[in-house]
């Protein structure tokens, strides 16, 4: 969601700029607006044309992301190692030596449901200074900048590969697992409405139908908020019987 945001934003910045370069040079509101959509267009092409394309039988990154935390790191390092043919690899307590043209380093695995912490950074400092690594690699598909903040503090040197970059390395060398290695299960739209449907939603479907039935007093487009009132009314006695009907369930291992 982060990321996002700060796309959407750097996206909205260079099309200001571009409005303001466009409209200084032109004097028109309207020729600037249109080189600065244009210009968005282009820049916007560019970036996926460079950008690989996955295959279609290949997991995409949110998907491999989702894999290794179900596999574990032991997936990752296997799928790493497995890319590196004419280098020396080791292992030291589960994370990868590696050696290249003289110089010692350290992969650190840390794919897990949670940000990169401390914690993480000092584990692969006190595994490369046992060995007398001179460099760490940290693989995470999150950190958070008090984990890098410790970095400075250690002597060597340390360089944080998010899944991205990952992603983009695995799927040049055929790293990437095919779909096939990934079990979703089916029904999704059954398991929409079970969710949309829960029990513990009946309170704010009643709190949405209460707002859109004061908006219908208030606003002139009273049929419009009336029939939304109730239809988060049927939502919420629908999820009131489904409540209902699944009471026993929450007893099924009490003694």
């Amino acid at each position: 969601m982060g990321k996002t945001i700060d796309k959407i934003l750097l996206s909205i910045l260079l099309s200001t700029l571009l409005f303001v370069l466009f409209f200084t040079l032109t004097k028109s509101l309207v020729i600037g607006t249109l080189c600065a959509l244009l210009g968005i267009g282009i820049i916007y092409l560019a970036l996926k044309l460079i950008r690989p394309r996955t295959p279609k039988d290949k997991l995409s990154k949110r998907d491999f992301i989702r894999f290794v935390l179900l596999n574990g790191n032991s997936e990752l390092k296997e799928r790493v190692e497995n890319s590196f043919p004419n280098m020396s690899i080791s292992t030291a307590e589960g994370q990868t030596l590696l050696e290249n043209q003289g110089e010692k380093s350290l992969i650190y695995y840390a794919y897990k449901f949670g940000a990169l912490s401390e914690e993480d950074i000092a584990k692969a400092y006190r595994i490369a200074r046992g060995y007398s690594l001179e460099r760490i690699y940290v693989l995470t598909n999150h950190s958070e900048r008090k984990a890098l903040a410790v970095t400075e503090y250690i002597p060597q040197r340390v360089t944080i590969i998010g899944a991205s970059t990952l992603y983009k390395y695995l799927l040049k060398r055929g790293g990437i697992p095919s779909k096939s290695v990934f079990f979703r299960k089916k029904n999704r739209i059954a398991n929409f409405f079970r969710v949309a449907l829960s029990g513990s939603n009946v309170k704010y479907y009643c709190i949405a139908g209460l707002s859109t039935s004061m908006l219908a007093l208030l606003s002139p487009l009273r049929i419009y908020y009336l029939a939304f009132s109730f239809l988060n009314l049927l939502l919420a006695i629908l999820s009131l019987a489904n409540k209902e009907g699944n009471v026993g369930d929450r007893d099924l291992f009490k003694e």
